[in-house]
């Protein structure tokens, strides 16, 4: 798979809107267009094959053909046609672009060493969304073409009121920098993670009024933003009062 580089688009950490939203879509009538989003691959007998699960809900696609359950991708656009559903129990959204995003599992250690993993990293936003089935997807920057990247627990730091700490790290994919910054999307697969973990917690969320049960997790997401003299130099993206907030359905 290759690696998604993307302009800068805004995310948010997690976002509460509803798939009747028109101000996110443009168009006209029962025509919705729906642009910009991450999304997870996955396959539902109850919805006759492959689903986009996207931050406004699943939602059947079967012209996606050339994707696999469990992969993350990046969509670009989608509409969805309210007066030609072939039915009435769920939405498909079809003329949908995209890109496949990469993605690796969080690991657990009980240090953080860097290894080769030295790649300053910068413009750190990240989203999690209940519908992305345990995935978190962070875009970044590094002055790199092709960096990888780990997300790993350290399971010995402090925790304060049960939040985790999350540490990304980046490998060059070449000694020499980029004379620029390159903007990267990565997912990370937390279903495991949060499944061993996580919390249980009743929560009502979106616009739906009924309330549903999950795991979830709670977590500071650092990274390194700085290394001198071979020392790294850690930034957290959220405040310690304002944790990244991970769900799964149970």
């Amino acid at each position: 798979m290759k690696k998604q580089n993307l302009l800068f688009f805004p995310f948010l950490l997690g976002i509460g809107i509803g798939l009747f939203s028109c101000n996110l879509g443009g168009g006209t009538g029962n025509y919705q267009t729906y642009q910009n989003t991450p999304a997870v691959i996955d396959w539902r007998m109850d919805m006759n094959g492959t689903v986009l699960c996207t931050p406004w809900g699943y939602l059947a696609a079967p012209e996606l053909i050339d994707v696999s359950d469990g992969d993350c991708v990046y969509v670009y656009q989608f509409t969805i046609d309210y007066d030609n559903q072939p039915s009435d129990k769920f939405f498909t959204a079809t003329n949908i672009t995209k890109d496949i995003v990469d993605q690796s599992y969080v690991e657990t250690h009980d240090t953080v060493e860097l290894g080769d993993y030295t790649l300053p990293i910068s413009n750190v936003n990240a989203m999690a969304d209940e519908f992305f089935l345990g995935r978190f997807f962070v875009q970044m920057s590094c002055k790199d073409k092709n960096p990888s990247f780990r997300l790993i627990y350290n399971s010995k730091a402090e925790e304060t009121n049960g939040v985790k700490n999350l540490y990304l790290v980046a490998k060059p994919s070449s000694p020499t920098e980029s004379a620029s910054d390159v903007f990267t999307l990565h997912a990370f697969n937390l279903l495991s993670f949060i499944q061993q973990y996580g919390g249980d917690t009743t929560k009502t969320f979106k616009t739906f009024t009924d309330k549903y049960d999950f795991k979830f997790i709670k977590a500071n997401l650092n990274y390194v933003s700085k290394i001198t003299d071979g020392i790294p130099e850690y930034t957290t993206l959220n405040s310690s009062s304002n944790p990244i907030e991970i769900y799964v359905f149970k």
